[in-house]
């Protein structure tokens, strides 16, 4: 059996997060579906290998930079890629420490393409790309 990456997809949105799991879950991939911040902590303490992190900027518990630190903190988790996602019209320095930062609203294929890019053959653990900015 080959290896499913496995996505922890942090988004209050419901419908959002709804549709972008429904996506993701086609393509292939395991998505643990969290609809804030301690949700997402709480995925990576009971799932021993997560590849990609996509994590909304804002949550109504804690900022997208606060959940980056803590998790880049655990030695296994320091180089974990993090797509960092927002509504806003903002400019985050070196998108606080994600791989990319994408503006919503985004074509899905833009995601697809990404998350291909960064759960290539190796899986988790991985190194990540360079960071990019998707307008």
């Amino acid at each position: 059996m080959s290896h499913r990456p496995v996505i922890v997809l942090a988004e209050d949105d419901s419908v959002l997060r709804e549709t972008m799991v429904e996506a993701l879950e086609l393509e292939g991939y395991r998505v643990l579906a969290c609809e804030n911040g301690f949700a997402a902590l709480k995925a990576f303490f009971a799932e021993p290998c997560v590849d990609v992190l996509v994590l909304d900027w804002m949550l109504p518990d804690i900022e997208g930079r606060d959940l980056i630190r803590l998790l880049h903190a655990q030695r296994e988790l320091a180089e974990l890629p993090i797509v960092l996602t927002t509504g806003l019209d903002l400019e985050l320095p070196s998108f606080e420490g994600a791989v990319c930062l994408m503006r919503k609203p985004f074509v899905p294929g833009e995601l697809s393409r990404l998350l291909r890019s960064l759960t290539h053959p190796g899986g988790c653990g991985a190194a990540p790309p360079p960071a990019t900015r998707v307008a």
